[in-house]
């Protein structure tokens, strides 16, 4: 294969916390994604570089010069600066890259992948071979952070941190990221990182070929932490995620075992903490680590079963085959993990956990990166893995949540959309009967283009049959169950869903939700104060406002603040302090912007206004386009003032929600 060697200025950009953004509010994360990739492309041309790859949330873009990849970081991070804000961190090298069948390789990337990696929002680090090319220009004020040894690089490497104006300069005591486990590596040698090495290598084989440790944690439960990636190709880790998920999915089968969910155990990639300290964080008995390296079409996957009680290896393996039998290793695993942990497992769970998910490898990279990638670009990812596998269940089951929740350029779309999701699921649960996912989604479907939660009750109590550790189904169940009024069975399912998955943004979510629909505003609050600032500062000001609406206090929710972001409470605030003029004026902004788009809210200020006939004429409308909103139409305070009237009876009866 013909290689073409050149030493570039590397530079790797990553969105810091994009996976929780993304939980915790799609639409916004969307938003500034976009905003992100249009300035990246402008700075990169506009500086003579080259965006190799764009994955999102990041990007791995090469420069002739080390200068102007400088100058393009620090006018990429200014303009990020401004609302809305993008917290990125940048990081760059100096290296020879080579290009073999059009992708990128070399040290030099990998080296800077982990420079980034300890960066923070709007910082930008570089090595020493960086800072050599601008030690000469003014413009360009520096500090070194001192020497670190990062995973899979031999010697330390001195990082530097761009101190300009508007710029943040990382604490040298808490960078993480792709370190090696000792972050504090100034002065060591290359030669005690060696002997560390082996000293390791040498643990590794005694445990596993010598001495065998018996699990004696008392529960059966495990938390599988985000497999590192070690391929020379730092753009597989879309690869090595997958790997981590689709082992949690077959662990999560068995009905005997605990297992901790995705969403939260993603949080844990490059951190520092010890196995014990996550295994607390977690309430776990167990843990799972291992690295994939991805080669072409070969694939080597390590694999580690410790006891988070005694830190000791219960089992390890390494699997060196072919791409194409990673579902077999999945499989192997999961098998493996059950016996060590002396976990029961029925015929059918046996069956279910030694299922492919598609015979097509190809297909099945595609829709890894489907479910890693922008909402934007999902849909060409997974039509292509489609192509190539049209039997592959659970790719049809992603592409039937994506137009769920696919935002309409136009009214007239929403059907459009609404039919091609409830095709997609149908196919989905059709192809695989069998698999949790499907059901789940078909569940989350039905509820979405019917506004009928107690459509999908059916599905969803099937996928956790299927699946008994699926933390998402959990949640859909006990959002469905909120909505329609059912608050006890929805208040289990919440802590079963939290069990499972205790850092989880959409499950924070679900207890605020379930405090407001029960109209417990006290709890409501309580629980906002119980978590940490950085997770909740951004919702802060909507909280309140619903904690103050539930007690009546709409002087209150005025105080907080005017602005056009909550126009439905701000609108009933002015109605009910006596300031009508004002609330009208909310309503015709509103019809000025698109009476379509805002029929709910402008449905919802008429009912407080008392003007109820254009309140129903706006909330029929809603629901002829299909308004999300209406959802809560049974249990949500907005409401009330309609709840006596017949033509809102008769909507009740239409969305199959009567009293």
């Amino acid at each position: 294969m013909q290689q073409n060697r050149q030493l570039a200025a590397i530079m790797f950009t990553d969105i810091v916390g994009y996976t929780a953004m993304m939980q915790e509010d799609e639409q916004s994360a969307v938003i500034i994604t976009k905003r992100y990739v249009a300035i990246l492309r402008q700075h990169v041309s506009l500086h003579g570089g080259e965006i190799l790859n764009d994955y999102g949330d990041g990007s791995l873009c090469t420069f002739s010069s080390a200068t102007e990849a400088i100058r393009c970081a620090m006018e990429i991070q200014t303009q990020l600066q401004r609302a809305p804000k993008v917290p990125l961190r940048i990081g760059l090298h100096i290296g020879e890259v080579f290009f073999e069948d059009g992708k990128i390789f070399g040290d030099g990337v990998n080296i800077a992948s982990r420079i980034q990696s300890i960066g923070v929002a709007n910082s930008i680090l570089f090595s020493s071979e960086i800072s050599s090319k601008l030690g000469n220009q003014p413009e360009f004020l520096m500090t070194s952070l001192g020497k670190f040894l990062f995973k899979n690089v031999t010697a330390p490497l001195e990082i530097f941190a761009l101190t300009n104006e508007g710029l943040v300069v990382p604490d040298k005591g808490k960078l993480e990221g792709k370190l090696a486990e000792n972050k504090n590596n100034s002065g060591k040698t290359a030669f005690i990182a060696t002997l560390l090495l082996l000293v390791a290598i040498s643990l590794f084989v005694y445990r596993k070929f010598v001495r065998s440790t018996a699990f004696t944690g008392n529960e059966k439960s495990i938390a599988v932490l985000p497999f590192d990636n070690i391929s020379n190709d730092t753009l597989q880790q879309y690869f090595s995620d997958g790997i981590t998920e689709d082992i949690i999915t077959q662990l999560s089968k068995i009905a005997d075992l605990k297992v901790i969910s995705r969403t939260s155990v993603m949080q844990y990639k490059n951190t520092t903490k010890t196995i014990r300290q996550i295994a607390r964080e977690l309430n776990v008995a167990a843990i799972l680590e291992g690295s994939v390296r991805k080669e072409g079409s070969n694939v080597r996957i390590n694999a580690q079963l410790i006891d988070a009680n005694t830190d000791q290896h219960i089992w390890a393996d390494q699997y060196d085959r072919n791409a194409s039998e990673v579902f077999a290793i999945q499989s192997d695993v999961a098998q493996r993990i059950a016996n060590q942990l002396n976990v029961k497992l029925t015929a059918d769970e046996g069956k279910r956990i030694q299922k492919k998910a598609t015979d097509n490898i190809s297909a099945y990279e595609d829709y890894l990166k489907a479910r890693k990638s922008p909402f934007q670009q999902r849909e060409t990812l997974l039509l292509g893995a489609l192509k190539k596998d049209s039997s592959f269940a659970l790719a049809w089951a992603e592409l039937a949540l994506l137009y769920s929740k696919m935002p309409a350029r136009d009214p007239a779309d929403v059907p459009f959309y609404i039919s091609k999701s409830l095709d997609a699921a149908l196919t989905a649960v059709n192809l695989g009967p069998d698999l949790s996912e499907t059901h789940m989604i078909l569940g989350d479907v039905l509820k979405t283009i019917t506004l009928n939660p107690a459509l999908s009750i059916k599905e969803l109590n099937k996928s956790i049959t299927l699946n008994p550790n699926n933390a998402e189904a959990y949640g859909f169940l006990a959002f469905a169950q909120i909505e329609l009024g059912q608050f006890t069975e929805a208040e289990i399912n919440l802590i079963k869903a939290q069990q499972l998955d205790p850092l989880s943004g959409i499950i924070r979510g679900g207890w605020m939700t379930y405090y407001r629909y029960s109209r417990n505003p006290e709890k409501l609050m309580a629980f906002l104060q119980e978590q940490p600032t950085e997770l909740m500062d951004a919702r802060n000001n909507g909280i309140k406002r619903s904690y103050y609406f539930l007690k009546d206090e709409y002087d209150s929710i005025l105080m907080i603040g005017t602005s056009f972001r909550d126009p439905v409470l701000i609108g009933i605030s002015y109605a009910k302090t006596g300031r009508p003029v004002e609330a009208k004026k909310i309503v015709d902004s509103l019809m000025a912007v698109s009476p379509l788009d805002h029929a709910f809210d402008i449905g919802i200020i008429y009912a407080w206004l008392g003007e109820k006939q254009k309140s129903m004429e706006y909330l029929n409308l809603a629901y002829r386009m299909y308004d999300y909103n209406l959802i809560k139409i049974k249990v949500d305070k907005l409401f009330d003032p309609l709840r006596n009237e017949a033509a809102f009876k008769e909507l009740l009866r239409k969305m199959g929600m009567e009293n």
